[in-house]
């Protein structure tokens, strides 16, 4: 006997500006629909006498790539309806011009964000009444994915950590001082250490955010600055070794991931 079974299809997200679907604001995804640009490395070279070639001074992140450009993203969206409907919907897309937005569908890992513009409406007639209209939205968007927090518990001593993506990540660390100790410190397996000292013990919670754009250590919610050694390092994706000294706590990071 012969069975047949009904195939599911699979669910598709609608695309989500700021975690609501374009659906929600009353707009739809034109022919053009999405365009992601590429995005390009951030290189330096230099000519130098005496040698063929040009020398690269390229910074280079600690996979040895070189730090990417931002991306073009471009969102060709329609609405259809009456003219209170179109109304409502252009005056809803045009509060996030300007802004920073986050821009996630389907199964990515992660979203991409970046500040929102806002191109011209063209408006669709039918004799006398508006019917539709069409637009433009450009996002000049960080190249990276970025994912979902994760946390990790950390213990005093060896911790060993998986960090997903695909491209280095900034870690938050929230850390709680043992009894009595006057230095807390994390050191990974690349020489790199990150450490607060003070003459006397160490009380109340430290937290530390590494993002370059937000950098902070504070302890007690007082800011501090790490001691002269320390370095605000970034977390490459794999398996890490991470010792902590002092203290025990939990790190917080959102994955990158390029694609």
């Amino acid at each position: 006997m012969l069975y047949q079974r009904r195939m599911r299809l699979p669910h598709v997200e609608d695309p989500t500006l700021n975690g609501v679907p374009l659906e929600r604001m009353m707009f739809s995804l034109a022919a053009d629909g999405i365009t992601i640009d590429a995005t390009k490395p951030t290189t330096s070279t230099q000519d130098m006498p005496g040698r063929d070639g040009q020398l690269d001074l390229t910074l280079e992140d600690p996979t040895g790539a070189a730090y990417m450009g931002n991306r073009a993203i471009t969102l060709t969206l329609y609405a259809i309806g009456g003219e209170d409907d179109i109304l409502a919907a252009k005056t809803r897309l045009a509060a996030l011009a300007g802004t920073i937005v986050t821009l996630s569908w389907r199964s990515l890992p992660g979203e991409y964000r970046g500040r929102m513009s806002l191109g011209a409406w063209a408006d669709k007639w039918a004799g006398p009444r508006q019917i539709a209209t069409l637009v433009t939205v450009s996002i000049d968007a960080h190249p990276y994915l970025i994912g979902r927090g994760r946390s990790i518990a950390l213990k005093t001593g060896a911790n060993t950590i998986h960090v997903k993506g695909n491209r280095p990540c900034w870690p938050t660390w929230t850390l709680t001082p043992a009894a009595n100790a006057k230095t807390v410190s994390i050191k990974d397996a690349h020489v790199h250490t990150l450490a607060v000292a003070s003459t006397t013990a160490i009380t109340g919670r430290i937290s530390i955010i590494t993002d370059p754009d937000h950098r902070e250590l504070r302890v007690n919610g007082n800011l501090m600055a790490p001691t002269l050694e320390s370095d605000y390092f970034p977390l490459p994706p794999g398996v890490h070794t991470l010792a902590l000294t002092g203290c025990a706590g939990i790190l917080t990071y959102r994955p990158l991931t390029l694609i």
